[in-house]
Parts: structure tokens; sequence; C-alpha cells
């Protein structure tokens, strides 16, 4: 076993920490935490090393929120500070993820480099990889076993992923700073960055008891979704059960109890497999019900329509893309698969409770129809107020069919919106 050493000096790198500061704010610059550390990044590179060499870091206390899913699920989600936490994570994982990611087998897909559900490389992906496990079953029947792990993330055992770190590294001091950040709450905070990066390590050992113990030849789990393929069914029913063992008495997990074993279908009229966004049967891939809807209602976002194409193009959707995309924004696939999508709206969102009866600027706007309801519109307004950019946004039907009248050439200018049984601008309606 390959086990890396004196990575403690690479991670306290200046240049390091810069990297890791800048990729620890992507996606998150209008938070104003984030845009302070960014306005002086050599600095806080420099604070950052000299906290972590002397041995002053020590891990936040999380926040915690409630958030529902999709599925109506309430999860909690475990928040650090941007600086000096989410950095120093981002840091480790410049230095550690190379061996981490080399530990995995080929059967694993989500927060990998290079892996995912669509990706470029045929052998790490994974819709692809499903696809040509059901083709070879293309005369016989294929019986599908379906589980997941109940609570995974908070289920983790600190003390089994304290010794899977031990397992890639015999730096004490790097081992010390990821007891610290392991050991700040029970089992893997969701929202961590490392958390995600974590749950492949604990279940390695799992990955690796099912295709070389078990010997599966058509094994795949995406985070904690767990699925394997074969003609035998009672041999399914077996190895069911010897997983169930393993993840109990090694990783001290357990199964769900939605966990199935079914034949998979042969045309629409049948059960097929729901896993990773598509619905696999032997004749057909569509892609999620869920994905479909939700897809169908933000057919008019242009900056949404590229992402939901690169799902539907990699399975059989022509009548979807046709029926969804083609008939309402005139555009065909190659254009929107290429097509560079403007951002036009920056700042915060506000409410437009919070400007009413106070100047603004009227930088720029649209008008469309509204998806929720028929025969209405909606509007979004960039507008400077109190020296900033923010953006405002609803269904403000006197607002809207003013703004429709107005040439963008004439923009900025200033106004004041006022409410009176409904929102409106000062002296476009009799005010008395």
């Amino acid at each position: 076993m390959n086990r890396i050493n004196n990575v403690w000096e690479k991670l306290c790198d200046e240049n390091l920490l810069l990297i890791a500061i800048f990729n620890a704010a992507k996606g998150k610059k209008k938070y104003r935490n984030v845009r302070r550390v960014l306005a002086e990044p050599e600095k806080y590179a420099r604070m950052l090393r000299d906290m972590l060499s002397k041995g002053h870091f020590k891990p936040s206390p999380y926040r915690v929120d409630i958030m529902k899913t999709e599925y109506g699920k309430e999860r909690e989600i475990f928040k650090l500070p941007f600086y000096p936490d989410r950095c120093v994570q981002h840091a480790i994982s410049l230095v550690m993820r190379k061996r981490w990611d080399s530990s995995l087998t080929a059967d694993t897909y989500a927060c990998l480099k290079d892996r995912g559900i669509n990706c470029g490389i045929a052998r790490y992906n994974m819709n692809h990889k499903v696809k040509r496990a059901i083709q070879s079953y293309r005369h016989r029947s294929v019986f599908v076993l379906k589980m997941d792990i109940s609570k995974c993330y908070p289920s983790v055992d600190n003390e089994i992923l304290a010794k899977r770190n031990r397992h890639f590294c015999k730096d004490e001091k790097m081992l010390a700073l990821l007891d610290l950040i392991n050991f700040n709450g029970k089992g893997l905070p969701i929202g961590n960055f490392l958390s995600q990066l974590w749950i492949n390590l604990y279940l390695g050992p799992l990955d690796r008891f099912i295709k070389e113990t078990l010997k599966a030849k058509h094994y795949f789990r995406y985070m904690d979704d767990i699925v394997i393929m074969s003609e035998d069914k009672s041999q399914l029913h077996q190895w069911q059960w010897r997983i169930m063992n393993f993840l109990w008495y090694e990783l001290r997990l357990e199964s769900n109890r939605k966990r199935q074993i079914f034949p998979l279908g042969r045309n629409r009229a049948e059960r097929g497999l729901d896993f990773g966004g598509y619905v696999y049967r032997h004749d057909s891939t569509l892609v999620r019900k869920r994905i479909k809807q939700a897809f169908a209602r933000r057919r008019h976002v242009l900056k949404s329509v590229p992402s939901y194409m690169g799902i539907v193009q990699h399975c059989d959707a022509k009548n979807l893309i046709e029926k969804i995309v083609n008939r309402d924004n005139d555009m065909d696939l190659s254009q929107l698969i290429g097509k560079k999508i403007e951002r036009p709206f920056e700042g915060d969102n506000i409410k437009i409770e919070a400007i009413v009866d106070r100047p603004i600027e009227i930088l720029d706007f649209t008008v469309r129809p509204s998806e929720k309801k028929p025969d209405t519109l909606y509007l979004k307004m960039q507008i400077r107020f109190e020296g900033k950019k923010r953006f405002v946004g609803g269904g403000y039907q006197f607002l809207c069919e003013v703004l429709q009248q107005i040439d963008k050439s004439n923009l900025p200018f200033n106004t004041i919106i006022r409410n009176k049984r409904g929102y409106y601008f000062e002296g476009t309606i009799d005010e008395e």
C-alpha cells in the first residue's frame, strides 16, 4: 500500500493556498465575505499559511440550515465560513485528491474529476456503461438489484474514516489536520466540501468487495446509490444479504428498506431502472420524469436550456426536444448546445418592498409571459440602488405594461416605484 508522506510543506505553500482560495470562491463571489478575501488574496494566503504552520487553525462551528429536497425530504445542511475553513478544505483537496482518486474503482462516478453521468471518457461515463451493460443482455432476461444506504452521510463512523485516511497518508501533521475536520461533528456533514470526497473513500472497500469478492460484472455506484445487474435472480438475493452484512460489520452502515430486485423491462409498459437521472429499459433510455417536467417549466429561461439539453441529448429524446425546445425557442439543437448564454443581471436579488418610495436607476429589464400564471407577464429589472447593482423580479403588471413601451436605447433612467393597490412607476398613473 503506497502511503504518501511529506505533504505538509506542500499544504503550507503560499501559491497553493492562493489557488485554493480562488477554487473555493467559484460560484460564491456574490457573498460579501468572499469579495472581501478576493480583494486581497495574497494577504489572506499569507495569513492562512501562518495559521497552518503555527498550528493555530481550528475548525469553526457549523451553522445548520434545514432544506427541503425536490422529493419533499428535509435535510440538514451544515455550513462553514468561507475563510479560513472552506479555503483550508480546498487546499487539502489539492494536496491529497490525486492519491484519494487513484484508490477508487472505475465503477463510482460522483464528485470525481473526469468522471460522471455523461463525461467525455467512455470508461468513466456512467450513462454509456449502463447502456452497454443492458445491451449485453439483448436477447436474455436481466434482473436488477437496486439499493441505497440509509442516512449515509450522518451515519459515517468517524473512527473508521480516520483509519481510512491513514491508508493513504503517513504525514502526522496532515493526519492531525484531517482529524480536526473529521471529528468536528458526528458523521459527514452534508454541505462540507470534503464530505463529498470522503464518502467515496469511505465506501471504497464496498466497491472492492463487490467487484473482487462477489465478482459482480455489472456494478455501478453513484454516491450511496448502488445498482448491480445479473441474469441470476437467486445470485442477486445472495449478494444483497452479503452486501448488507458487509455494510454493517465493516462500515457501520445500513441499507434502507427500498432495496429491490426486479426484472428490467423491455418496453415502456414494463418497469425500467431509474438511476442517475435516466430510466433505462432494453429498448430505450428516457430522461427521468421530474427532469422532463422541470425542463418544460424552464423552457423560456435561455440560460437554463443548455443545461437540460446536456442531459436529454444523451438519451432517446428526439420528440421531447422537438416538443419543448424547438417549438418555443425557434432554435435547432446545434444552436442550443453551442450557444453562449448571457447573464445580464448582476448583484443581489432584492425584494420590491425594500425600494418602494426610494430613488432607483433602471439599467436593464426583460418582460416575458409568466410560466406560472397564464395571460400574465413577468419582469426582471437590473437596477442601481444605494450605489450598488441589484435586480428585482416579479409579476407586477403595471410595471410590465410601462416597460414594454420603453425603448432600451433610452436606458438608463432614474425613477421611483410607488405602491397604491399595486406597484407602479411614479407619474404613470393618476395618484389622486
